[in-house]
């Protein structure tokens, strides 16, 4: 039986992100479709991408470029681009996501963006978001391991449900076995790696796994 193939594609948000080149870790290897919304195109463009796809209102600095295959959508509308892009992405089959140019500016685009990788989950999507400095994923009722390549500083959990129950860290500075965390708690913010591989578990609820401070 062949080998089932998982798409994958990179989406480029309008948030203010002046290099992608810490992109290279994630891209190498594999063969992303490279996806803007609205004004993710002037960041691809200065990273010497290639997009694939363009989809926004145009309002923040994106538009139709030569014969990229692009949508056009209502300036007033009832969701942001970037969930546009997330949704056109899972609708032709990409499954695989890697999500820059979301942090930074505004506060509420971020805080949005964030919790979008819940979002992309419930549509069986698997996401990552990433800047230059931190990297993101959502997990919900089970495990994750990572690798500690490329390194980051510091491991957060933060917990979106109201009671996160059965939270295990290993390979940390800090372990937990079996752990109850509640939203608001800081019990598990900068943790620090203590391994080549750490592993994260929950056995009832949802968080998001913050990596910071990447180092060069």
């Amino acid at each position: 039986m062949a080998e089932k193939i998982t798409k994958q594609a990179l989406i480029v948000g309008a948030a203010p992100c002046a290099d992608l080149a810490f992109l290279g870790a994630y891209l190498e290897g594999k063969n992303w479709t490279v996806i803007c919304a609205d004004g993710g195109l002037q960041t691809a463009l200065a990273a010497g991408m290639k997009p694939d796809y363009l989809i926004g209102d145009w309002d923040s600095g994106g538009g139709p470029a030569g014969d990229v295959p692009y949508a056009t959508l209502p300036v007033e509308k009832d969701f942001t681009d970037l969930q546009a892009a997330a949704h056109w992405a899972l609708e032709q089959g990409y499954k695989e996501l890697l999500l820059c140019g979301c942090t930074g500016g505004r506060l509420d685009h971020t805080a949005s963006n964030l919790v979008l990788l819940e979002w992309i989950a419930r549509r069986g999507g698997k996401a990552v978001m990433a800047d230059g400095d931190n990297e993101v994923r959502f997990l919900e009722n089970g495990g994750l391991m990572l690798e500690d390549a490329p390194h980051y500083h510091y491991l957060s959990i933060i917990p979106l449900d109201k009671t996160v129950k059965g939270v295990t860290l290993c390979g940390v500075k800090y372990p937990l076995e079996g752990a109850s965390i509640t939203r608001g708690d800081t019990l598990t913010v900068s943790n620090e790696p203590s391994g080549p591989v750490m592993e994260i578990a929950v056995e009832e609820g949802a968080v998001l796994v913050i990596r910071s401070q990447r180092e060069p």
